[in-house]
């Protein structure tokens, strides 16, 4: 017979700011990033998936009446750090290539503007190019955040502070001195779902990013051995995280990327008749995780 999973489907976005010279990866425009991030997230809201934005501090400025609306309609706002993209210009690299103290600077300082901005301070976290070292996630649990998609299994760019070789590919509680171990501080990553497998021209892992490629060379295959290796793995906690950013055109039907986007959500349809699908925000994905942490504590006493 075959195995009846139980996956939890997060959809996230990076909410970047605008490009300037220095860091190229955000949307030409204010009003592009507006209208791709609510795209998005009427499509996701449409299909039952609310999705979870990590909000760059001068998006969250920007964007405010658009991000409370979302809010309000199920949408989970996080905290997106770009170092190369702070107001100060004094960053050179990006986050896990950074000393302790300037890390806790940097984010506490970003944190405290997107709070100014949609009064509450984020809890859930990404940085740029999942970026981190071995005080990321201490520092980001000593400032108040309980979950993050932080990972990126197979990723290695060891430069700019990527270095995910050999990071396990199922949401885990952290180590608080090695980024890439499990362990028992309670701040959850889910990483984005990738494929180290197949790779890029670039030698990147595919991941599961809406804008990477088609649904047929890139999602639907990646989504195959992923649900493969909950299985093999017998995972405790299993999940498929998407992610895209804050330029594609969402709100056109006919945008390419739109069309994935919906392949996905067509293909999700069809899985669920497979596997007990879960769509979830990242703080929702937490709580299940706790509640399935205690369960299993509770069977084991």
């Amino acid at each position: 017979m075959a195995t009846r999973l139980t996956i939890h489907v997060l959809f996230t976005l990076d909410c970047e700011s605008i490009a300037i010279r220095a860091a190229k990866e955000g949307p030409r425009s204010w009003e592009q990033s507006a209208r791709a991030i609510e795209g998005y997230c009427n499509r996701l809201l449409r299909a039952g998936y609310p999705p979870t934005l990590f909000v760059a501090p001068q998006c969250a400025v920007e964007h405010t009446p658009l991000l409370e609306e979302l809010a309000g309609r199920g949408v989970e706002l996080g905290l997106y750090v770009n170092p190369l993209q702070a107001e100060s210009g004094s960053y050179r690299n990006f986050l896990g290539t950074l000393a302790p103290d300037v890390q806790r600077r940097l984010i506490d300082d970003a944190a405290e503007r997107f709070a100014d901005a949609l009064g509450v301070r984020p809890r859930s976290f990404r940085p740029c190019k999942h970026s981190a070292s071995d005080a990321t996630y201490r520092l980001l649990y000593e400032l108040g955040f309980r979950q993050g998609s932080i990972a990126q299994p197979g990723f290695m760019l060891p430069r700019i502070g990527v270095e995910w070789e050999h990071v396990v590919h199922h949401p885990r509680y952290v180590d608080a001195q090695h980024h890439e171990r499990a362990g028992d501080l309670p701040f959850l990553d889910v990483p984005v779902t990738t494929d180290p497998d197949q790779r890029q021209i670039t030698n990147q892992p595919y991941e599961l990013r809406i804008d990477a490629g088609t649904f047929e060379a890139l999602h639907q295959p990646v989504i195959e051995r992923a649900i493969e290796r909950m299985i093999e793995d017998a995972a405790l906690f299993c999940a498929l995280c998407f992610t895209s950013d804050n330029r594609p055109a969402y709100d056109n039907d006919n945008d390419k990327h739109s069309r994935t986007l919906e392949a996905v959500l067509d293909y999700l349809e069809a899985l669920g008749e497979q596997h007990d699908l879960v769509p979830t925000t990242l703080a929702g994905a937490h709580e299940r995780f706790r509640a399935l942490r205690h369960t299993v504590s509770a069977a084991r006493e």
